[in-house]
């Protein structure tokens, strides 16, 4: 048998369900609710942040789009635009002889050269004087869109013959970028 309890043994038991029924209700009730609002709350900043970062996105639209179009222009300065490699070359092959003629040489052949990716490389042999050399090199340098002579190897072999250079035997390799053409 059990002794009865005394009075205060009674009040220590009532007052421990007490504090267990309170944890209860705490742990059940009451914390979920508040950690729901605290992660809500978080969840609410955050997206609030991600809101803000949007609208700054969101208003730099305009000048990017402005800086893309500025780049595209001077994209045009600096890429030839065609189809294809083969067609960018034969395009430098073609403005390179159009060059050397209007300064009054002679073009003598031209060929493709291997380039890297979306670049287009050629070599042309000519036969010119040096004003004339320098005339056709000014011109392909200061024509768009820019050229970059990679080679330029010049041979004055009837000097030896003359004792003075009259005609000069010029090969030049060029390289130039090219944007391949939108397809329609």
């Amino acid at each position: 048998m059990t002794r009865p309890w005394s009075r205060r043994e009674a009040r220590l038991v009532a007052l421990l369900i007490l504090v267990a029924v309170v944890a209860v209700v705490y742990l059940a009730i009451v914390a979920p609710i508040v950690g729901g609002v605290v992660d809500r709350a978080e969840q609410r900043q955050a997206l609030l942040e991600r809101y803000a970062a949007n609208g700054r996105i969101i208003a730099a639209i305009p000048r990017q789009r402005r800086l893309a179009e500025g780049r595209n222009r001077i994209a045009a300065d600096y890429m030839l635009t065609a189809p294809d490699g083969a067609t960018a070359g034969e395009l430098l092959r073609a403005r390179l002889q159009s060059q050397v003629l209007a300064a009054g040489g002679d073009f003598l052949s031209g060929e493709d050269m291997a380039a890297p990716a979306r670049t287009a490389a050629v070599r042309v042999s000519m036969r010119t004087d040096w004003p004339q050399l320098l005339k056709a090199l000014a011109s392909i340098e200061n024509s768009l869109p820019y050229v970059t002579i990679s080679s330029l190897a010049i041979g004055a072999d009837d000097a030896l013959v003359t004792g003075r250079a009259t005609k000069l035997d010029v090969q030049l390799e060029a390289t130039i970028p090219f944007k391949p053409a939108a397809a329609r």
